[in-house]
């Protein structure tokens, strides 16, 4: 990402101005030159090489080094001074450590909103907080996957709502300027004249996610960043009521932050009257010890030793390794092309992994569920089903994204060796020499005498067993679906390809905000297959019906029908869209 001289500038003498003057400036400053040079070093950083890249960022640490070697921090091998700041009262440098992060409570963990800060996080925050204080606005810039928006929302979760208000939003390519408008103007009272601003006389931080996101018109203008560079620059923007039209309105106690992805590749850029009036820095890939500590945590917390014996916790605490090992695989060997170019392998997908491994009930671990109450398990034990259930998710994530029987052959291979490395080679293959099927509709509905229901059945994810077992259950909800709907039956057979298809559709129905894109050619069953599924999670299966009168109107109106089920009604729905 481009930005000129003076921004870099700039930056740099906001970021010294925030660490040497106020309530967190650095103390020996007055006292130590030495103190006061690392603060200039460290501001040096984090403003002229805020957007370098992790390679960048190793040439620009030497290249300082090389200039005065007596201010640069003592480093381990792979470091930089990236990873130290300075302490503010003794004036000396200190890595960075995260804070400790406790396992939240419960048996079912709301994997989407967790937020586990890493040293990235904790000191991209550090650099949001003193540039925030100075009521500058912040622009954080990364590729995918590199915790920016969550960073974000961390340091938006700080704020005191006595004091602070919060509000953020999405820009996507559909956003126009009066949406943006419209948005800012919803969260601000008439304070007097043409003066407004947050209720009681608070303050309000707006967060722009995906701030390059808007379209790009034929003249090469963002209409949408111009009305976020008047509001940012002058303090405001102008009436849209009839009556007004034309004066400005003045927006006060506003404070702003924003993150984008890099430009290039298809993303757009941003324009320059709106880049010079931010902070700008970049967020890396977060280091294999980050990714560790995140899901390591995660996992720690999730198995204790109160409730699995110790050769379980020994292939817990391997888990982070295998997947990381196979997710930097994948990402060298399996790469896009023009007829791949969904092989795209980022953060999210590592995280999909541990999702669903943290998703599974321990009671599926420790006593096998349903299957194995009812002895139809080979082999098993809770090691065992830990290890094929890492393999599974391993499977649903990476293997399901693969187009070709050789890629899927390549994956493999790739795995497997990775398995045999780390976890030995006879307990993997103890565990994996059998293809793993985990499902949640094994259980029953619990009726009483006359046929009532009394209870819906739990939906517990746990092996399924054989295909032929799980064969038999999903024929049974298909000639279910067929008897409630004799209008829309669907005469399925329901072949090994077609039953894996369904079990990896309604595994996504089931995960807390799942979503999926379904690709294959057409009569391949796509959409009766995600029928049957949305049917097995008890979902309605909601779809738009294309007539030549259909307009933006019509879509709206089945949208709002879409968001009354959803959420007023809180029924689970799967909206299937096609084409």
């Amino acid at each position: 990402m481009k930005e000129g001289r003076v921004g870099r500038i700039s930056s740099f003498s906001q970021l010294f101005q925030g660490l040497t003057e106020g309530q967190d400036a650095t103390t020996s400053t007055s006292t130590s030159t030495v103190a006061l040079e690392r603060v200039f070093v460290y501001c040096l950083c984090w403003s002229v090489g805020a957007l370098l890249e992790a390679e960048d960022r190793m040439k620009f640490d030497a290249w300082l080094r090389e200039r005065d070697p007596t201010v640069m921090p003592k480093v381990d091998e792979g470091e930089t001074i990236f990873e130290y700041f300075v302490d503010s009262s003794s004036g000396e440098w200190e890595k960075w450590k995260p804070p400790h992060w406790t396992y939240p409570k419960g048996e079912r963990l709301d994997f989407s909103n967790l937020l586990v800060p890493t040293m990235d996080s904790t000191r991209a925050q550090h650099v949001i907080r003193t540039i925030h204080s100075q009521k500058v606005p912040v622009l954080v810039v990364g590729a995918e996957g590199t915790a920016k928006t969550s960073t974000q929302l961390m340091f938006i979760g700080e704020q005191d709502p006595n004091h602070m208000l919060t509000k953020r939003i999405n820009f996507s390519s559909a956003t126009t300027p009066g949406m943006a408008q419209y948005s800012i103007e919803a969260e601000l009272d008439k304070r007097g004249g043409k003066n407004f601003g947050p209720p009681n006389g608070k303050k309000m931080t707006i967060f722009f996610d995906d701030v390059s996101m808007p379209e790009v018109n034929k003249w090469g203008d963002q209409t949408t960043l111009e009305l976020v560079r008047l509001l940012v620059e002058y303090g405001g923007f102008y009436f849209l009521d009839k009556d007004k039209r034309g004066d400005f309105k003045t927006c006060e106690d506003l404070l702003y932050l924003a993150a984008m992805q890099h430009p290039g590749g298809g993303k757009n850029d941003i324009p320059n009257r709106l880049k010079r009036n931010f902070f700008i820095f970049n967020l890396v890939l977060p280091s294999i010890t980050s990714i560790n500590d995140i899901y390591g945590q995660m996992l720690d917390g999730r198995f204790t030793g109160q409730d699995f014996d110790a050769e379980t916790l020994n292939v817990v605490g391997k888990l982070t390794d295998a997947t990381i090992r196979l997710w930097r695989t994948m990402k060298t060997k399996m790469l896009p092309t023009p007829a791949k170019f969904h092989y795209v392998f980022n953060m999210r997908d590592l995280s999909r992994v541990f999702q669903g491994i943290l998703f599974t009930p321990k009671e599926s671990i420790l006593e096998g569920g349903l299957r194995a109450k009812e002895g139809l398990l080979e082999n098993f034990s809770p090691q065992n089903m830990l290890l094929g259930l890492w393999r599974h998710e391993c499977d649903r994530v990476f293997c399901d994204k693969l187009a070709t029987e050789k890629d899927k052959d390549n994956y493999g291979t790739y795995i497997n060796e990775i398995g045999q490395d780390i976890f030995g080679q006879e307990l993997y293959n103890n565990a994996c020499s059998k293809e793993k099927f985990m499902v949640s509709f094994l259980r029953d509905d619990i009726y009483d005498e006359d046929e009532i229901l009394v209870e819906e059945a739990p939906k517990i994810y746990e092996d399924g067993g054989t295909l032929e077992m799980i064969r038999e259950r999903a024929c049974m909800f298909l000639d279910k679906y067929n008897e409630e709907y004799p209008s829309k039956q669907m005469e399925l057979v329901l072949f090994e390809d077609a039953l894996k298809h369904m079990l990896r559709i309604s595994r996504l129905l089931e995960i807390p905000r799942g979503s999926g894109l379904l690709v294959g050619v057409g009569g391949s069953g796509k959409q009766s297959l995600t029928r049957l599924a949305s049917f097995i999670s008890r979902a309605m299966c909601f779809q738009i019906t294309l007539t030549k009168q259909y307009n933006q109107n019509a879509l709206m109106d089945d949208i709002r029908i879409l968001y009354k089920n959803a959420g007023h009604k809180n029924q689970p729905t799967t909206f299937l869209f096609t084409e």
